[in-house]
């Protein structure tokens, strides 16, 4: 993978080849900067790769279509990110229900599912809190809930434990240790004491190369599972009940940006009004003074003189 900004250019990773088994607990380390965010994004689907290949259950995407990586990341991947990324005016549970909306459940799934998900990472009583009252920690459960409720085949974590501190770091950990016994789990780190202590396997990089990779004895291995999902995707009314909803928390900004919009169409309606009624009435005029000095067009024949010529 090679960023380019105009003729510097950065080789964000060097000739990586890695291979994954379908249920491991998998930590990437390395110092910022050496292309761990960058591998993971590609294995999310996130970001496309210059050269080689991303071969996902014996199948190159190299022909992939846009189509193609939504249905992977919706159906296959679950992400969790260091600052959470929840949304501030859903409760927790329309929180872990937001994946299974975007794939198209029904309500009672949705709920079914949500309800589930939050009771396996500890959060079954904290269903109708708003974001802003939960801790650190429990925000990372509630990511961690919304990675996991549509049963992906791989968990893709960066610096989970980046904003947490250490006795609920270890309590996150716990819990992606678990999910590593169904699902693969990728996590991108900097404390190395953690991830030796609860990964299987440890991925050391360095400058976009892989320089270590360690897998702990008598780690289990396991044969990919090729599940196929059907592929669903969001109701049109689902889509516009979120909307709303979206805009009904945020009404003051929704009031302002449609009366700058109202005034924006009238301005423009005005200013056209304007001009059409200058242009009628310089028509006008011009009607009215001709019509005061009628010019007549008429038609006319001259005949020549015949000319004789005598020798």
């Amino acid at each position: 993978k090679v960023y380019k900004t105009g003729d510097f250019v950065q080789k964000a990773l060097d000739d990586v080849t890695i291979k994954f088994k379908d249920k491991e607990f998998v930590s990437i380390l390395g110092p910022s900067g050496c292309g761990k965010t960058t591998l993971l994004n590609i294995l999310g689907g996130l970001d496309n790769y210059n050269e080689g290949s991303l071969v996902i259950d014996d199948v190159d995407t190299k022909n992939y279509e846009e189509k193609d990586w939504d249905k992977y990341r919706n159906d296959n991947v679950g992400f969790v990110f260091q600052h959470f990324n929840l949304i501030g005016h859903l409760t927790v549970l329309k929180n872990v229900e937001v994946s299974l909306t975007l794939s198209g459940f029904s309500k009672k799934e949705r709920k079914e599912k949500a309800l589930k998900a939050l009771e396996k990472v500890g959060l079954s009583k904290h269903v109708n809190k708003l974001p802003k009252h939960l801790s650190g920690g429990e925000k990372q459960r509630v990511a961690i809930a919304r990675a996991i409720v549509n049963e992906p085949k791989i968990i893709l974590a960066d610096e989970p434990t980046g904003a947490l501190d250490s006795k609920t770091s270890v309590e996150i950990l716990n819990i992606l240790k678990e999910i590593s016994n169904e699902c693969l789990v990728v996590m991108v780190t900097h404390n190395q004491e953690l991830a030796e202590q609860y990964s299987t396997r440890i991925i050391k990089l360095l400058d976009g190369k892989i320089i270590s990779d360690e897998e702990k004895e008598n780690n289990e291995t396991n044969n990919i599972s090729k599940t196929i999902k059907k592929h669903r995707k969001m109701p049109f009314f689902t889509a516009l009940s979120i909307s709303f909803k979206n805009l009904k928390t945020k009404w003051t900004r929704t009031l302002l940006t449609t009366l700058a919009g109202s005034i924006g169409i009238i301005g423009v309606a005005l200013v056209v009004s304007v001009a059409n009624g200058v242009t009628n009435y310089i028509e006008d005029v011009q009607r009215v003074a001709l019509g005061n000095y009628p010019i007549t067009i008429s038609s006319s024949v001259k005949s020549e003189p015949s000319v004789s010529i005598y020798d």
